[in-house]
């Protein structure tokens, strides 16, 4: 019994899963530290290889050399790498706006395990990053991941080593991360501000009282009930930025055809 190999489906599939494990290995909903690295690898190829069995691509001249192979390689990275930036971008401006929060709302001395980051991160911010990655799959984001990947075998073939990367859409993606994050603390923020001001007041008025350590507990409490009564506005912000995203990431598939 002989058993032949298709040489060009096999650098096809090893090209390809240099561009899903990049894609991957930077998204927090894909590439969470406490999977094992060997699972990850064997997801890459398992992907790599649905995608060129399904497409059939053609891949470029790269066997010449070592070189050129490698060659290849970084450029399925730098693929990879531009459309896992927007995802870690999203999940970014979730984290400025728990960071801000948590400062402001007096939970910035307290920290949790995060275990998408394996350490220990403020409350709210790793509520929020929790948030957004469940909103991420109810949303269908990973199968528009996936699908952006095929668009950019089909745009980019394996092997391919013309890739200009678009700095413009990388920068205006990394601006959603102030932009949403500042919109997300924003109305916590503004409640937050009035109750200062009330603080003032009540400390010109009554200097005789500790308004202080009165002020964390108020603040602890018109955060969260703040917090709360925004969840509505945070549900249509979400959607707005995972929108963005996703029209960053069918750009960038094939944001480097020349």
């Amino acid at each position: 019994m002989s058993v032949r190999v298709d040489i060009s489906w096999l650098l096809a599939t090893m090209l390809v899963s240099v561009r899903v494990a990049a894609a991957t290995a930077l998204a927090p909903v894909f590439g969470p530290t406490q999977i094992p690295g060997a699972v990850r690898v064997m997801l890459a190829l398992a992907f790599g290889a649905m995608i060129v069995s399904a497409l059939s691509p053609t891949p470029q001249a790269v066997a010449g050399s070592a070189f050129q192979l490698t060659e290849a390689a970084a450029c399925e990275l730098v693929i990879g790498a531009s459309l896992s930036f927007g995802m870690l971008a999203a999940y970014a401006a979730t984290q400025v706006a728990g960071r801000a929060l948590d400062v402001q709302i007096g939970f910035g001395v307290a920290s949790v395990f995060n275990p998408e980051t394996q350490g220990f991160a403020p409350l709210l911010g790793t509520v929020f990053g929790m948030t957004a990655i469940a909103v991420f799959l109810a949303m269908d984001g990973h199968h528009v991941l996936i699908r952006a990947l095929e668009l950019s075998v089909q745009a980019v073939p394996p092997g391919s080593i013309s890739y200009t990367l678009d700095w413009e859409a990388v920068l205006r993606q990394s601006g959603v991360m102030f932009s949403f994050g500042a919109a997300l603390a924003g109305p916590v923020m503004l409640a937050l501000l009035l109750c200062d001001l009330a603080m003032a007041v009540l400390a010109r008025s009554m200097p005789a009282l500790n308004v202080f350590v009165l002020s964390f507990s108020v603040k602890i409490v018109l955060g969260l009930s703040a917090l709360a009564a925004s969840i509505r506005l945070g549900e249509s912000l979400l959607a707005t930025l995972y929108g963005r995203t996703f029209e960053y990431w069918g750009h960038m598939a094939g944001a480097g055809v020349r």
